[in-house]
């Protein structure tokens, strides 16, 4: 069942217009949340961060966190797996021309799609990142830390990492410096010392980021939100991305068009204590266990690239 504007309906009858914004411009937003459990991972998060992105795109009107929450406690029981993908849309609605203020109707939906579950090797080996040439747009070009639905720049990037063999993507900002993923934030380890690039560099202001730095402070670990120059990646000692269906997935080298690749420990150190704090969080707020790392083991041929999944 889908919850379309207000109610439950079947699927083949949850339909929106062709001239609905969201279809038209991409404009609107989303949120995708894994539920453990039956229990939705970080749903506050999520839905701050889509009330957040509704005030940024500046829409007129937009359910309440409230109205949301009576939607996803729908769909999770007309699913009736324990487990699965929690995908909630909102778009502006229907309107004529560029001007949002025609537009007052929104759009919003909510449904319960098949669990998203990772090949072992994500987790034991690590992933392969793309340098790409794409260059991400900083906040002041583009609201980069909320969810919007526009999503061709990503698609092109992760296009071009898949053609090149690898999983995910690296994006630089028009400075220089790394930003994200296509659908994940990026962590690295310099130092000894953990780093993300922060939110005016343009990432996305993700909920297994904000998590991963809460869990480092807990750590005792030294971590910070620091500006990386992609010409300082070699300095790197060991990597990992996050997204809220993926949790944490070590990195295992970088591969570029013209220079040679860049590799790391899979997972290191770091990662290791990390996902083993991500596991407890999940398990103290679902019951579930989710996978901790292990150690790399030897795989015979080269894996292939995992599907994208948008970062969350």
């Amino acid at each position: 069942m889908i919850w379309l504007d207000g109610r439950l309906v079947p699927p083949e009858q949850a339909k929106v217009s062709v001239f609905d914004r969201g279809f038209l411009y991409g404009d609107g937003l989303f949120e995708t949340v894994p539920v453990y459990a039956g229990v939705p991972f970080l749903l506050d998060q999520h839905l701050a961060r889509l009330q957040r992105g509704a005030q940024a795109l500046r829409f007129a009107v937009a359910p309440s966190a409230d109205d949301w929450r009576e939607a996803i406690a729908a769909v999770i029981a007309a699913h009736r797996e324990p487990e699965s993908t929690l995908r909630l849309w909102l778009s502006r609605g229907r309107g004529a021309g560029l001007a949002s203020d025609s537009a007052r109707d929104p759009t919003w939906v909510a449904a319960c799609l098949p669990a998203r579950r990772y090949e072992p090797r994500v987790y034991r080996q690590g992933v392969a990142v793309f340098a790409s040439e794409r260059i991400h747009a900083l906040p002041e070009q583009a609201p980069t830390a909320s969810k919007h639905a526009n999503y061709l720049a990503s698609i092109l990037a992760f296009d071009q990492a898949h053609a090149h063999g690898a999983d995910e993507a690296l994006l630089c900002n028009p400075h220089g410096d790394v930003c994200e993923g296509a659908y994940s934030n990026l962590f690295f380890v310099i130092g000894g010392a953990l780093t993300t690039p922060p939110l005016r560099d343009g990432p996305l202001a993700g909920t297994a980021r904000a998590c991963v730095l809460e869990l480092a402070a807990s750590l005792g670990l030294a971590a910070a939100e620091r500006s990386l120059p992609v010409a300082r990646l070699g300095e790197v000692e060991e990597a990992f991305m996050t997204n809220a269906l993926i949790g944490l997935a070590p990195i295992r080298q970088l591969l570029h068009e013209n220079a040679p690749a860049l590799h790391w420990p899979a997972p290191g150190p770091v990662t290791r204590r990390l996902s083993a704090a991500y596991a407890e969080r999940v398990r103290a707020c679902t019951g579930l266990t989710w996978p901790l790392l292990q150690a790399p083991a030897p795989q015979p041929s080269p894996p292939r690239p995992i599907p994208a999944t948008p970062p969350a």
